[in-house]
């Protein structure tokens, strides 16, 4: 796998969860399964594209088990399709979160994988919140009616993850600088010389793009304007998505949670 391919491949991952999680915070009694079967939908292209990228059992996993759950809303009972959500969310966090715990041959500093896991839980929560929010923003306008707190929720949780984001790579990068010693130090230097435009990027777009974003959404959603926050919705998906490639890029290049 290259080292384009490997950022891509886990943001889509990112991604996945990340939506699941959001779903299961969206009350499913108050949403028509419709959109719960979209969304599913999406996910599942997703990963199958990332499965006819580079086919790793993490995936093929996910996948099977978004089928599941897609198949099950369409069984009467809820419970059913609540389990597979539930499934669906646990083997996706496994293929997410344990990488970070095992494959770090690079690192061998235990807060550097914290730091990993940490980046990685604010990637997952910033990239399911953007596509669930634009999701459920288009939906608004087939149901008006559905209360504004919903879309509220996921908007609120968007912002927290870019406020993490960001807190996270000052933590992280001060850390490594104070006490990682001289390979640490080299690795900065790395960063910000050899990988200084994609940093640029990845701070502009990324980061701090996607927390002015989520700024506008939340002021928005005060009026309430649910078709302004679904354009910056969409905006801000792509900015996350942007973001999560170059900080993934990073990594695999300088090893170091950004």
């Amino acid at each position: 796998m290259t080292e384009i391919a490997r950022p891509v491949l886990h943001a889509v991952q990112e991604l996945a969860v990340g939506s699941l999680f959001c779903l299961a915070l969206l009350p499913s009694d108050l949403i028509r399964r419709g959109f719960f079967q979209t969304c599913v939908l999406i996910l599942a292209i997703a990963v199958g594209l990332g499965i006819w990228v580079s086919p790793t059992p993490a995936l093929i996993s996910l996948f099977l088990s978004l089928l599941l759950y897609g198949g099950s809303l369409w069984i009467v009972p809820k419970r059913w399709s609540t389990f597979a959500l539930r499934l669906s969310l646990a083997v996706g966090s496994v293929g997410v979160f344990l990488p970070p715990l095992t494959a770090l041959s690079r690192v061998s500093l235990s807060p550097e994988t914290a730091a990993q896991v940490a980046g990685t839980l604010a990637s997952t929560l910033l990239l399911g919140s953007a596509l669930i929010g634009m999701l459920l923003g288009h939906y608004y306008l087939r149901d008006p009616e559905l209360p504004v707190a919903l879309i509220r929720r996921v908007a609120n949780l968007f912002l927290l993850a870019t406020v993490l984001q960001g807190l996270l790579l000052v933590a992280n990068v001060g850390v490594l600088y104070l006490f990682g010693g001289a390979e640490a130090a080299a690795r900065i230097g790395l960063l910000s010389t050899s990988y200084g435009l994609v940093l640029l990027g990845r701070l502009l777009i990324g980061i701090l793009g996607s927390f002015v974003l989520a700024c506008l959404i939340w002021d928005t959603l005060r009026i309430p304007n649910v078709q302004a926050a679904t354009g910056f919705f969409y905006i801000a998906i792509l900015t996350a998505m942007i973001g999560e490639f170059l900080g993934g890029y990073l990594w695999h290049v300088t090893a170091i949670p950004v």
